[in-house]
């Protein structure tokens, strides 16, 4: 819902403020007052090319709003001309035009003399019509057909794709899964081999070492075993006095028992070795590093890549029997979906003509009695909505075919035309503005759209901007603008009017006057509307 219009200055509107409600909100003046400056207003905000004035600055306040743009449930849109430029904001911050658009999509549609009429864009005529017949959960499970037949056109056309590529690329993989099963490399190896080879490269120095080390524990005259021996011997003479000298002789027991153990690893070290050992050790080596370099790829990539070519290598040998597969289900869903898309089309048939039928009378209520309205249905490819093309056709005048609207339909006409589609067949917009939508008519037909647009508004917000007593006394609300002049310019005033005040503004529009006579006539004119 349109909440709030606020307008800072816009044209000859200065420090504005208009809060509307849900139902009928009506807009009154006098000719020439330009009581379209509210239309005017609204279509700046959403981005209507013009000749503005700098500082020009107009906000847009919608409630109950749901959208990825909406904070809370509300949405404040504005449009401001500063230092000659567009700004436009969304909630208070900076956005695009494009976006600004994307966000105000579905709230709001603007019914007048030179309005674009989306109701009649050619792609809203379909919606239109199924809206009318009532088939959304039809749609959305023709929707969900459609979706997953257009994913398995992908699919064989990705196979199809694949199949000439297919040879190739398993040869490829079975040369490179071969290459790396016979390398049968294993996570560590590389570590355990560098290790080793430094060990074996460096088999003199360690030889050598263990040789010395075993003499000087051991062997040679004075050897570190010799001595702690001679010291236990000569401590053991003495350990009757000493109880600390008992713990000294168990310590050097201990480290003589540590030695004796050190001796036995030395004697367990390997130093003996073929030189062939070296080369094998140097060749693995190699070959790891060969294949890291091929792959890009470390020791453990290579294992994970091994295990990706076996199910890569599975899954193209798969393909041969993947693509009929897909074909066979890719038929069945089109079989389905064409009996789908046939059950639709007849539906829209059968209700376009009762949509036919129904739009004739509302539209000799509002002095078309001679208009035509036509719902021209052709067929065409499967695609994403059905198999039918949808046209509406009009000719507002006898003696004239119809032809499609956007073509025949003058600006008075198209507003009666939306007006009577709207109270047939819906709309999805909660705000609709009419700009002037009586414009040409009188009398009982006033009093008929009258009626219509209070029913509209029973269901959805209407903003109206009307000359016609007999419609403005059905408004919900009721605001009149008003032209005034100073000694250095000119403005327009809006503001709501009360019970009293709106008399003397029916009464105003009736005759121009606001005598007893003529206010008398304006107050039963406002109680027959109630």
């Amino acid at each position: 819902m349109l909440s709030k219009i606020r307008i800072e200055k816009f044209l000859y509107l200065k420090d504005v403020d208009i809060d509307l409600d849900r139902g009928l909100n009506v807009f009154t003046g006098e000719t020439g007052v330009g009581k379209s400056l509210i239309v005017d207003a609204v279509s700046f905000v959403l981005g209507k090319k013009g000749k503005f004035s700098e500082g020009d600055y107009v906000e847009l306040v919608f409630e109950d709003v749901e959208n990825g743009y909406s904070e809370d449930g509300v949405l404040i849109l504005a449009r401001e001309i500063k230092n000659g430029k567009n700004i436009y904001y969304i909630n208070g911050r900076r956005a695009t035009l494009t976006a600004l658009k994307e966000a105000s999509e579905g709230l709001l549609t603007i019914h007048g003399q030179n309005q674009q009429q989306k109701l009649f864009e050619r792609e809203k005529h379909r919606e239109i019509l199924d809206t009318y017949a009532g088939i959304g959960n039809l749609l959305e499970e023709y929707r969900e057909l459609y979706r997953k037949y257009r994913e398995l056109e992908k699919q064989e056309e990705y196979l199809k794709n694949q199949q000439s590529n297919r040879l190739r690329e398993i040869d490829i993989l079975n040369f490179q899964l071969n290459e790396l099963e016979e390398a049968s490399i294993k996570e560590g190896e590389k570590e355990y081999l560098e290790e080793k080879y430094r060990y074996l490269t460096n088999i003199s120095r360690i030889k050598e070492a263990v040789y010395r080390s075993e003499q000087i524990l051991f062997e040679e005259e004075g050897s570190v075993n010799e001595k702690l021996s001679l010291v236990i011997k000569e401590l053991e003479k003495i350990s009757d006095f000493s109880e600390e000298i008992k713990n000294v002789i168990q310590s050097l027991e201990e480290a003589k028992a540590i030695i004796d153990d050190a001796s036995y690893s030395l004697n367990k070290v390997e130093v003996d070795f073929e030189q062939s050992e070296i080369q094998e050790i140097e060749e693995r080596l190699n070959l790891i590093n060969r294949l890291e370099i091929k792959y890009n790829t470390d020791e453990k990539g290579l294992i994970t890549l091994k295990n990706q070519f076996k199910e890569r290598l599975e899954y193209l040998k798969n393909l041969e029997f993947e693509l009929p597969k897909i074909e066979k289900e890719k038929r069945n869903v089109y079989k389905k979906l064409l009996e789908l898309a046939e059950k639709i089309s007849l539906i829209r048939k059968e209700k376009a003509k009762e949509l036919e039928k129904s739009l004739k009378t509302h539209l000799e209520e509002l002095a078309l009695n001679e208009a035509k309205f036509v719902v021209e249905i052709t067929d065409t490819e499967i695609g994403k909505h059905g198999k039918d093309d949808v046209l509406f056709l009009f000719s507002a005048n006898k003696g004239f075919d119809p032809m499609p609207v956007e073509e025949v339909a003058s600006g008075g006409e198209v507003s009666r035309l939306s007006l009577s589609i709207k109270l047939v067949a819906g709309s999805d917009v909660d705000c609709m503005i009419f700009d002037e939508v009586d414009s040409g008519i009188g009398g009982k037909t006033a009093l008929f759209m009258a009626k219509k647009l209070k029913k509209l508004s029973e269901k959805y917000q209407v903003i109206l901007i009307t000359h016609l007593p007999q419609i403005a006394v059905y408004g919900d609300k009721h605001f009149y603008i008003e032209k005034q002049h100073t000694s250095d310019y000119t403005f327009a005033s809006i503001k709501q009017l009360e019970t009293e005040e709106r008399i003397k503004e029916i009464a105003r529009m009736l005759s121009g006057k606001t005598d007893r006579q003529t206010v008398q006539l304006a107050k039963q004119l406002l109680q027959s509307a109630e």
